[in-house]
Order: structure tokens, then sequence, then C-alpha cells
């Protein structure tokens, strides 16, 4: 709950800012990523009895929309496939099969500053929704509330040139995470899904 007050609050600053900055607009941007997944199970198996190894197994894949104000504040919303995690155990007592294919949608501040050359350091906080995409249900674990938190931080190239005006088409090297919890029968527990990603963005 801290976490999404921290991330919201982020989201109307931005909004501030772009009412304050609105004449530097620069307009809206659509593009995709591709890049490694990562989890971090948060110790959601450490009661099992029986050992059980999760491994992200596919690449993660982004549909980015958002719009520029200015050469600081963006507002930026995304889909993020993770593809499938696979639940394996040596052991005969536990099912084979099991896979989560984690989809999320986020909502999130997008907070920089655009040099003259172009390079554009930024930082991400924001709110998600998540979609676990379970391929079998499970009854001793529920999503808390179903939503999370976002963050990461990255660089972007907006290539420029003499005439004082930007391509119109962006780079970007980032890292995210999203963060949420998970309730079980042993309490809750923090999951967090990741990617270190390439994007090319496209400005309108």
């Amino acid at each position: 709950m801290k976490k999404t007050m921290i991330a919201t609050t982020a989201l109307m600053s931005v909004l501030m800012v772009s009412t304050v900055s609105a004449n530097e607009s620069r307009g809206f941007y659509l593009g995709g990523a591709i890049g490694t997944s990562g989890f971090d199970d948060g110790g959601l198996f450490e009661k099992s009895l029986v050992p059980i190894e999760a491994k992200a197994e596919d690449s993660t894949y982004k549909i980015i929309a958002g719009y520029q104000f200015n050469h600081i504040a963006a507002i930026e919303a995304q889909y993020t496939n993770y593809g499938d995690i696979t639940f394996t155990s040596p052991s005969p007592m536990y099912r084979s099969g099991i896979s989560w294919t984690p989809k999320i949608l986020s909502l999130s501040a997008n907070l920089g500053y655009t040099f003259d050359n172009g390079i554009r350091p930024f930082g991400i906080i924001g709110v998600t929704s998540i979609d676990l995409d379970e391929s079998i249900q499970s009854s001793t674990i529920d999503i808390d509330n179903g939503g999370g938190v976002r963050y990461g931080f990255g660089i972007e190239y907006i290539p420029y040139n003499p005439y004082e005006t930007y391509a119109d088409v962006s780079f970007r090297l980032g890292y995210e995470a999203d963060t949420f919890a998970i309730e079980t029968g042993v309490g809750d527990k923090d999951i967090v899904l990741d990617s270190y990603y390439v994007a090319v963005n496209f400005r309108f």
C-alpha cells in the first residue's frame, strides 16, 4: 500500500509539472521493446514440503505509449508480457506442468532530463494491474488486490539536428521491475518480475 501511494504521488507530480511547462510539449510516442525476464519469488516456496525451482523461460516484450510534456516529464502506459515462468521439482510428489505467464498493464511517471546532445537519463515509478495467467489455478495463493508497483531507470537517446528539432524516433536502454504481494497460507510474499530491455519509440 505504501509503495502504491508513492507511485500515485509521482504520477500526480508529472501532471503538475506538465501544467506549468505545457509550452514545451513534444507530444505523443509509441513503441516496443524486447528484453530479458527475471523472477524473484520472495521466499514463496520456502515452506514447501518439496524443493521447487522457478525459472523465467522467455524474453520480455513491451508495448509502450506515452506523452512527453517537456524535457523533464512524461506519462507512460505499458503492456508487458514476461513470457512463461515455470515451476519444477525433482520430487515425484510435485505436480508437473505448472507455470505462470505474467501480463502487466502499467501507468507510470517517466522523469528525467534531456540534454542538448539528445541523451536523456530517466527514472520510472508507477502503478500496475497484474494477470499471472496461471496454467493451474492455486487455492493457496492470491494476489493482494491484483495490483503492484512499477519502478525502473535507463537512458534514452533522441537524435537531434542543427535545426533544433528532434527526430521522430528515440532509442532506449533500461531496467524495469514490477513488485506485488501474494497472499499465502504462511503470510504475504513480495514477488518481483524484472527486465533489462532495449526499446524503439516513434514520436508524433
